[in-house]
């Protein structure tokens, strides 16, 4: 009895493996890049969802996602964002002199009190510094110093966080671009955490919220060569037929409208829904991809 038990795990386990690195090449292989007409199609049904969404989301006060809209704004120049935006401000009139406005080319603050900040996630906290080249900050908040640094993913407190990463490189790259502050080898710091995405993006092969992230942030820091056509070719059959796309990567149907997928929390039981949050991410992609020059 013994042995049937461990020959079938054993069975069970080879299965999960072999589907795993099934998966895993899928996820890999080579493929050609699309047609930009393709992108645009994907990125009008993605604006269409915000639209549709509208009264929805201009009442979520997320400014990094609002952000995402604003700089496919900037980049394509499309009538549609311009009035979500439009409608978006006029809902939260003192965004861009609030704390989050520099990313609405709003007011920069020089000084913040870090104990204002002490109860936003990390992550939050570095962005702020980043946004308003608040150096006080650094030294009144040892996190956000820690998130200069490479290997700040890496401490217990934070490796297991799948966005982890490209978070910091969010506060990195505005950082850069802010040119406020002098860190050594800040170029070394922003190739570290691209290559730390690149291998994420080779093995977790769950197209959920922070794939889309991932692939985001390789584009937006110039290490568009390292992305895959591939993994462009998941997030496009990733979009649901409401035109977004969800924090939800269904694997088979169960009941209803629940399927056993992968979700942040590695394997759930849900329905697919779109979010905001994925799809500002995804429209910020297709954007860049369709405006890019490289096209």
């Amino acid at each position: 009895m013994l042995k049937k038990i461990g020959l079938f795990t054993a069975l069970a386990l080879a299965l999960l493996l072999s589907a795993f690195f099934l998966a895993v090449y899928n996820n890999n292989q080579e493929t050609n890049n699309f047609d930009v007409k393709v992108y645009k199609t994907h990125l009008e049904k993605s604006i269409a969802w915000l639209k549709t969404n509208k009264q929805k989301i201009v009442l979520e006060n997320n400014a990094m996602l609002w952000w995402m809209i604003y700089e496919s704004h900037k980049i394509s120049h499309d009538p549609e964002l311009a009035e979500l935006l439009k409608s978006y401000f006029n809902q939260h009139p003192k965004i861009k002199s609030a704390i989050w406005g520099p990313l609405f080319n709003g007011r920069k603050y020089y000084f913040i009190d870090g104990y204002s900040l002490s109860n936003l996630p990390y992550y939050n906290q570095h962005f702020i510094y980043s946004l308003h080249c608040a150096n006080d900050l650094a030294e009144e908040l040892p996190v956000i110093a820690q998130q200069n640094k490479s290997d700040f993913c890496l401490h217990p407190n934070y490796f297991y966080r799948p966005a982890c990463i490209t978070h910091q490189l969010m506060g990195i790259n505005f950082l850069n671009q802010n040119r406020c502050i002098n860190i050594a080898e800040i170029e070394t710091v922003i190739n570290d955490l691209q290559q730390d995405i690149v291998k994420q993006m080779t093995w977790d092969i769950r197209v959920v919220d922070v794939y889309l992230q991932r692939v985001m942030m390789l584009l937006i820091t110039g290490a568009q060569d390292e992305v895959k056509p591939i993994w462009i070719q998941q997030i496009l059959n990733h979009q649901l037929r409401d035109g977004g796309w969800g924090n939800f990567d269904a694997l088979f149907k169960l009941w209803g409208d629940k399927s056993v997928g992968f979700s942040s929390r590695v394997i759930s039981i849900r329905s697919e829904k779109s979010s905001f949050h994925a799809t500002a991410q995804a429209l910020y992609i297709l954007t860049w991809l369709t405006h890019s020059r490289n096209n």
